[in-house]
């Protein structure tokens, strides 16, 4: 075959490969997604939060008796300002907050954990956790639920 017959084909596939190509290259690389956003439970903190305290709950469920049960969530800051959690104060021995004093900044998160430890319990349970935050007129009061067997 006469190679002056294939260069009209070969033209257009090239131009359609470089064209990819480029459409891959650009000046910005492709966004992916932020592996330091928090995941799973989420309890956003608010100037309102802050000014006026707020309430959430967290459910553990259905749980056995003697079982100890660990609830991971994250705390959102959603305000203008940095916070952060300064104390916890429980209305049972039978649950306990883990979270760092460190500031979290605006639009930033912090893990905390909250063990339930059902030994002696029995029936539905609602245990309380007032959270003192930084800044913050009013506690963030946690209301724990759970259902022991």
């Amino acid at each position: 075959s006469d190679p002056m017959t294939l260069r009209p084909l070969l033209r257009p596939a090239l131009a359609l490969a470089l064209l990819a190509a480029l459409a891959g290259c650009g000046t910005s690389p492709r966004k992916k997604a932020d592996d330091t956003a928090p995941r799973g439970r989420i309890i956003e903190i608010s100037d309102r939060t802050l000014a006026e305290g707020g309430t959430d709950t967290i459910r553990f469920g259905r749980l056995h008796s003697g079982e100890i049960a660990v609830m991971r969530f994250h705390l959102l800051n959603a305000s203008s300002r940095p916070t952060a959690v300064v104390a916890s104060e429980r209305s049972c021995g039978c649950t306990t907050l883990e979270a760092e004093a460190r500031p979290i900044a605006p639009g930033q998160s912090r893990e905390c954990s909250l063990t339930f430890d059902s030994r002696g319990e029995y029936g539905w349970q609602l245990k309380l956790i007032d959270v003192t935050l930084a800044g913050g007129r009013k506690p963030l009061r946690l209301f724990i639920e759970a259902d022991v067997e």
